[in-house]
């Protein structure tokens, strides 16, 4: 993957997702972040990430070319494509963002109790994927203590909005942690067989339908210089529009 990153910023198709549109008043009630001190929990575009191990300097950039990504993706995707092709353009994307991505470990599992809430089914199987309860606490906590939430707040409209591209629903998580060379992100991507279109995925009830669990876990890296180098491009970019895709997630 040679293309230079910057050149591949100039030239990819980030056309907004026809699925997100913020009202005013929802601007109003959701002041925008500043990118440039990002809390511990956010969500870029679908992915709920975890930057309680990462320092503030590169949250911004990372959750600006995680959302390039994945706009990007969702851009160049042509009649009959499917979650794997979505999948694969992401990642794809990533390394042309100048990004290390490994290859990704693929799990299926069923869950064995029925009638209980996807944020509470998952936990279990998430926090293997992510490699053990000490990585990614704040997702942990946040799944755990989700049902004292107001299920219309604007992280969780967005998360539940950006997973709605397929008849699975596939729900993306990210633990990051860095040191002053590298940025280093366990990336989980959990898609559940075809559930109702009109219920929050995190507070829909397993049942038989949606019984199957896949997940898929890579391992993402980027150089925080690097990351320094594309963040003004990829906020010009992205423009107004970065913060419909980046919302507060702090418990």
């Amino acid at each position: 993957m040679n293309q230079n990153p910057l050149s591949f910023i100039e030239s990819a198709d980030i056309k907004a997702s026809p699925r997100r549109h913020t009202t005013p008043l929802e601007r109003l009630e959701s002041p925008p972040l500043n990118l440039d001190k990002l809390p511990d929990g956010i969500v870029a575009g679908n992915t709920l990430i975890d930057y309680s191990a990462a320092p503030e300097g590169v949250r911004g950039p990372l959750s600006l070319a995680m959302t390039f990504a994945s706009r990007a993706a969702s851009a160049s995707l042509r009649d009959g494509d499917d979650e794997d092709d979505w999948f694969a353009g992401y990642k794809t994307n990533l390394m042309r963002l100048g990004f290390t991505v490994s290859q990704s470990a693929f799990t299926r599992s069923r869950f064995k109790k029925r009638g209980i809430a996807v944020h509470n089914a998952i936990i279990p199987f998430l926090t293997i994927a992510l490699g053990g309860a000490a990585v990614g606490p704040v997702i942990l906590a946040l799944l755990q203590n989700l049902k004292e939430m107001d299920s219309n707040q604007p992280w969780i409209t967005l998360f539940d909005q950006e997973s709605r591209k397929f008849e699975t629903r596939e729900m993306l998580f990210g633990a990051v942690s860095s040191d002053v060379v590298e940025s280093r992100m366990r990336h989980v991507a959990a898609r559940l067989s075809f559930i109702d279109s009109q219920t929050n995925v995190l507070f829909f009830k397993v049942t038989d339908v949606a019984a199957e669990f896949e997940s898929a876990t890579t391992t993402v890296s980027a150089n925080n210089s690097l990351l320094a180098a594309i963040e003004p491009r990829l906020r010009e970019r992205l423009g107004e529009s970065i913060f419909d895709f980046i919302k507060d997630v702090a418990i």
